[in-house]
């Protein structure tokens, strides 16, 4: 039996609850709220790196696979980092890249950051 309230002038009303509300479909509904949500943030993320990536050179990135990190390890580097220090993490590479591509730079320079990003993707567990 529903239970009864009195509305504002006294009279009995029977509460009405809705037909489907119930514990599976609100625990069906919040996981569907979870999904979009982490669906939301990945493409966030995807649309950051996106974004950065079009800003830099593609002969940096000639660069570095040259040098025998292929690039797609230094995207899944960058998309196992959290926010902040994906952050910091971008602007590394992008020196790093920068570094490369610059003919100008001295052999040591960049044999310098080619083995700082190097060190940093053994210890992220990407590359051997």
């Amino acid at each position: 039996m529903p239970p009864i309230i009195r509305d504002e002038r006294g009279r009995f009303v029977p509460v009405v609850r809705p037909k489907l509300w119930q514990t599976s479909t609100v625990r069906r509904s919040r996981d569907r709220t979870d999904q979009i949500g982490h669906a939301r943030k990945q493409s966030k993320a995807r649309l950051a790196t996106t974004l950065w990536l079009s800003v830099l050179g593609r002969r940096g990135i000639i660069e570095l696979e040259a040098y025998g990190i292929e690039w797609f390890a230094v995207e899944t580097w960058l998309d196992a980092l959290n926010p902040q220090e994906s952050n910091a993490a971008r602007r590394f590479v992008k020196g790093v890249l920068d570094a490369l591509a610059d003919p100008a730079m001295p052999p040591r320079a960049r044999d310098a950051a080619y083995n700082e990003l190097y060190q940093r993707l053994i210890g992220a567990g990407i590359v051997d």
